[in-house]
């Protein structure tokens, strides 16, 4: 992933995600949480999440640091968590939006 850029993560999991009542995708760069999708801000089919960022989101991110990521989801009574995930983030010559 790269700053200032409108990355489309797909999030393939080993459950069917289209029922749960509440979702995040949170992001997180080192000990501190950068920014959170909601069940409102992605697109859930069956066992995929996929979550645009905006180039606001990608912007508050630090190049050169890894940032992982993670779904929380309910599911009628049970909680579920995926494995945490991380990608690198590539830098970009000039900063702000475009």
């Amino acid at each position: 992933m790269r700053r200032g850029t409108t990355p489309t993560i797909t999030i393939t999991t080993d459950l069917d995600l289209t029922q749960a009542s509440n979702l995040f995708v949170t992001f997180k760069q080192g000990d501190r949480v950068v920014f959170e999708k909601t069940l409102d801000d992605v697109t859930v089919r069956e066992t995929q999440v996929v979550c645009e960022l905006s180039q606001n989101d990608t912007l508050t991110l630090r190049d050169g640091k890894p940032v992982r990521f993670q779904i929380r989801a309910t599911l009628g009574d049970s909680k579920v968590a995926s494995n945490v995930m991380a990608t690198s983030v590539g830098e970009i010559l000039k900063g702000g939006m475009i």
